[in-house]
């Protein structure tokens, strides 16, 4: 019993995460988990995000919403950036993946959208 008692601590303290930086821009590194690549097409860009963190007990589908909103967001502020309006980004165009790695807890979703100029 004595020897339950620290494994549980850690295993609650080790649960504990703190939230990510949004008050800064995707660019600024406001969510170190994820990674943009954004490439020029000739109607507009492609902005590929790969996106991974420790979940103690993995829910996809709530990763699976994060990774879609920050793939939008990210579309979103590359065309701020550029100083150009991009067409609405409907939902059903991103392409996304999700899995968890059960040796390191990390659950990753990766997606992919494409942003066509107005």
């Amino acid at each position: 019993m004595k020897k339950i008692i620290p494994i549980l601590c850690l295993a609650v303290l080790s649960a504990c995460t703190t939230p990510a930086d949004v008050s800064k821009p995707l660019t600024a590194g406001g969510d170190k988990n994820a990674k943009f690549t954004i490439k020029d097409t000739a109607t507009g860009f492609t902005v590929d995000l790969r996106y991974s963190r420790y979940q103690f007990v993995p829910e996809a589908d709530a990763l699976l919403v994060a990774c879609r909103s920050i793939a939008t967001t990210r579309a979103y502020e590359e065309a701020k950036s550029r100083g150009r309006d991009i067409q609405p980004i409907n939902e059903q165009t991103l392409r996304v993946s999700v899995g968890h790695n059960i040796i390191n807890g990390r659950t990753a979703c990766r997606a992919f959208v494409e942003a066509v100029w107005k």
